[in-house]
């Protein structure tokens, strides 16, 4: 890539259930606070007849923001908007009306649903016969979608494109899917995953054409890269750690470095024992450097598990890392992999230094942040 041209994040818009927003679920995460509760209705088959009803832990967006009742495309839809209307806070109209949609649902057959609730309330959203994008809860899809997006910019095929995804696993349906699969976490399988849902938006420009308008360029997506593990999960044969170390080699091979600048490591990491392991295996590999360290940071932990929608969460967690003060030394490398084999890796790193931090400082000063006096920020929300 080009150091003159490059892909640039200018709007970020995030619904989890720690927070209402991109930069208060970031405090969340960031204060270590979650958001799990009891579901009402699963079968927990923890006894020998699997007679036994017990909630299993979820983290679901507040009731407040949006109903239990609300389940299927019609969560998807609600989960999806606010944090659209987020993302696009500040675009001029006319710059939305001339943008490329894409967005990841899970519900391949709702596209009429999503098209219409999300065009009478963004009047501005101009919606191609290829704006949707179902991935049946393939996590990937989110940073394929983003990669593809870069090579569209980079190729002047477009001047912006939004990259929005959507995903809940807190539905009965899902849950007892996770159950029957020996996914959902329980007394008996401590190394089970914590359901979660989660939506999110990303504005991708050139960063000459964002420079031009004089927009906030909050990072630059540095690389990219894919890889496939022969032997995907849920399977009798552990990973291998192949396909992410692929994954991780092509975007390094992006770099000048091959990757040296790589300070710090989100991965998609959920309790599951696999994704552990297979971290663990491709770690070895990709940074043979033992003396550098490396800080590995899992957001899923606090947020639960998104699971088509986790890759945003991964993706925001870097963005704020890096309007922290100060912010990490070097580039941040994401990845995230799906039960299927595909894994996908961004890397991301600081936009250009002078708006960057204007941005990021007024940012903070919005959410009621003050400096510590050792030099370090003390994240308060401005309504504590």
């Amino acid at each position: 890539m080009a150091a003159s041209e490059a892909v640039v994040i200018t709007g970020f818009g995030l619904l989890t259930p720690i927070g209402e927003s991109f930069w208060h679920s970031m405090l969340s995460l960031r204060a270590k606070r979650s958001c799990y509760q009891q579901h009402e209705t699963v079968l927990v088959a923890d006894s020998r007849y699997g007679e036994i009803l017990r909630g299993a832990a979820i983290s679901r967006v507040p009731n407040r923001i949006i109903p239990r009742s609300l389940s299927g495309a019609d969560r998807i839809s609600a989960l999806l908007l606010p944090s659209i209307a987020e993302c696009l806070d500040g675009l001029p109209l006319d710059l939305c009306q001339g943008m490329e949609w894409q967005l990841v649902t899970r519900h391949a057959g709702s596209e009429g649903t999503f098209r219409t609730s999300i065009a009478e309330k963004l009047p501005e959203a101009n919606f191609s016969p290829d704006s949707f994008c179902p991935s049946g809860a393939v996590r990937s899809h989110f940073f394929a979608r983003i990669a593809d997006a870069a090579e569209s910019l980079l190729a002047s095929r477009a001047d912006r494109v939004l990259v929005a995804c959507a995903d809940s696993l807190c539905d009965t349906p899902q849950l007892e899917e996770l159950l029957y699969a020996g996914l959902l976490k329980d007394a008996a399988n401590p190394y089970g995953l914590m359901a979660g849902e989660a939506a999110g938006a990303v504005l991708l420009e050139r960063e000459s054409t964002a420079c031009t308008r004089g927009a906030p360029i909050m990072a630059r997506i540095a690389a990219w890269g894919r890889g496939n593990e022969p032997n995907p999960w849920p399977g009798g044969s552990p990973s291998t750690g192949q396909g992410l170390t692929g994954a991780f080699h092509e975007a390094f091979s992006r770099l000048a470095d091959f990757g040296a600048s790589v300070g710090q490591v989100i991965t998609d990491e959920n309790g599951e024992r696999p994704r552990a392991l297979e971290w663990a295996l491709t770690a070895g590999r990709i940074f043979p450097n033992n003396e550098k360290v490396r800080l590995l940071r899992h957001p899923a932990v606090m947020t639960g598990d998104a699971g088509g929608a986790l890759g945003v969460v991964v993706l925001a967690d870097a963005i704020a890392q890096i309007a922290w003060h100060p912010p990490p030394v070097g580039r941040i490398a994401l990845a995230v992999s799906d039960d299927q084999g595909d894994r996908r890796v961004l890397c991301v790193e600081p936009g250009e230094r002078p708006a960057r931090r204007s941005h990021f400082k007024a940012v903070r000063q919005r959410l009621g942040c003050e400096k510590e006096k050792h030099g370090g920020v003390k994240w308060v929300p401005a309504s504590q």
